[in-house]
């Protein structure tokens, strides 16, 4: 649990920060970490829910869910492009920070988990 509150107060500490310095692309750093943000949280539960029950089943849950967020992300930047009038250069160098920031923060919890095992 303490990721999941790690990477939220990461999350908007950052996207807040940043919102504030650039507060004419605010909208757009917030939608750009919103989506990562979501998408970490609920594999992070997921991966540790498929680890305590059938660890061996791990590395193919996670290649399948990789694909099924490559498609959600896929969505996620249509929707955001043609629905939103905004800028989408902010918005997608937004998306691209937060991406790369919580796909670190999950290999960081992968790797306690593989460690400890809890």
């Amino acid at each position: 649990m303490i990721y999941i509150f790690s990477i939220i107060i990461l999350g908007f500490g950052v996207s807040g920060i940043f919102g504030y310095f650039f507060s004419n692309y605010f909208r757009e750093i917030f939608l750009g970490m919103a989506a990562p943000l979501i998408v970490s949280i609920f594999s992070i539960l997921f991966v540790k829910r498929i680890f305590a029950t059938n660890p061996k089943k791990l590395t193919a849950t996670m290649a399948k869910s990789f694909f099924i967020k490559m498609v959600l992300f896929a969505l996620y930047f249509i929707v955001i492009i043609r629905i939103y009038s905004f800028q989408p250069i902010p918005f997608v160098i937004s998306f691209t920070g937060f991406f790369i920031l919580f796909y670190v923060t999950e290999a960081i919890f992968l790797q306690k988990l593989f460690r400890t095992g809890k």
